[in-house]
């Protein structure tokens, strides 16, 4: 039995004592459970809804979640997770794709706005449009330029309006070329469109975001989620009549850019975004995916039309070559270097007339 003078000296501990080793302990489980899942290497990815607009960007390794954005690149960030892709990927200091953004402007400054075809999924750096056609403007011109990546996967144009209109302003280009389309067409999570998003508080965005890297949060988060939820996968030609963002709001997001380009004396320069051409690449004469994506596409020709605005057709390129796209069955719509090679050329040779004015 304890000695009465045991239990004595227990009770005359101090409280804060007591919190304090109980508090260490706590660290030391923590910390040991943590190192656990580090050596095990634990796949503790899960598409959930803390990304119910689109439950593939759930990396937190690699995104943050973003109030206005909903997501966003981490800063400074060297991206070798095989499970968010095959290929490296270099994030800067201001969250994109590529070096650093030049602290004084050069001759000529671009901004290449859109989402991964733009951000150059799968190719490497050197190789994708953005990369490629900042060359070929200085092989042309011998000007110094500066072509942004400011494309980020999964971005609608609703995204890329409120990226462009609250931060990328201040940049002061002298052009901006605008592709979207893809993620607006997508099904929106749980019906509900991009522009109705609510996103969480503030302070629960900030502390998701500083416990997010961590193994032991991401396996908590799992095991409630997969109790709480079913896990879903969209799949690319499961297209929903709730997209992300709707014909109407996809035109008036398009032209919001517009105007404001223009507004601040920036040219704004539409892109068409390419698919993967039925019968050409794909054997068959009908797909709901390239039937919607087409009405997306014709909005954007509309808009270039109403607000006489530059647009730059991939698609009429696209559908003169066979060799564009390694899995077109697969993915019709992220294009291979040869397809970012032609995509460059096409959109430097539009603007030639544009930049030798300057």
């Amino acid at each position: 039995m304890p000695d009465k003078s045991d239990k004595n000296r227990q009770d005359n501990i101090p409280i804060y004592v007591k919190l304090l080793v109980s508090l260490i302990s706590l660290l030391i489980f923590l910390f040991s459970a943590e190192l656990a899942l580090r050596a095990m290497d634990t796949d503790l990815y899960y598409k959930n809804q803390f990304f119910p607009v689109n439950r593939d960007i759930d990396f937190s390794e690699v995104y943050k979640k973003d109030c206005n954005l909903f997501w966003r690149f981490r800063e400074n960030k060297h991206i070798s997770s095989s499970r968010f892709s095959y290929i490296d990927y270099h994030i800067n200091s201001s969250g994109f794709r590529g070096p650093e953004i030049s602290e004084d402007k050069p001759d000529l400054r671009i901004l290449a706005l859109g989402n991964s075809c733009t951000f150059g999924w799968g190719v490497p750096y050197h190789e994708i449009w953005v990369s490629s056609l900042q060359n070929l403007i200085e092989e042309n011109t011998g000007m110094s330029s500066e072509v942004i990546c400011a494309g980020v996967p999964g971005y609608s144009s609703h995204q890329g309006k409120i990226l462009f209109e609250n931060e990328l302003l201040e940049l002061d280009p002298d052009i901006v070329l605008i592709m979207f389309g893809w993620n607006d067409q997508w099904a929106a999570g749980q019906g509900i469109t991009d522009a109705n998003q609510e996103a969480p508080s503030e302070w629960i965005i900030c502390i998701h975001n500083l416990l997010s890297p961590f193994k032991l949060y991401k396996a908590v988060r799992k095991i409630v989620l997969m109790v709480s939820e079913d896990e879903k996968d969209v799949k690319i030609g499961d297209i929903s009549s709730h997209c992300r963002v709707g014909l109407d709001p996809f035109y008036m997001n398009l032209r919001s850019i517009v105007k404001t380009s223009k507004k601040n004396e920036i040219q704004p320069v539409l892109i068409i975004p390419p698919v993967a051409s039925l019968g050409l690449y794909i054997d068959a004469d009908v797909s709901t995916l390239h039937s919607i994506h087409e009405k997306y596409q014709n909005e954007i020709r509309r808009l270039g039309q109403k607000e006489n605005v530059p647009v730059v057709d991939l698609q009429k390129v696209f559908d003169k070559y066979d060799n564009l796209f390694d899995d077109a069955e697969g993915d019709p719509v992220h294009f291979n270097a040869r397809g970012h090679l032609a995509a460059a050329t096409e959109i430097n040779n539009f603007l030639k007339p544009v930049y030798s004015k300057k």
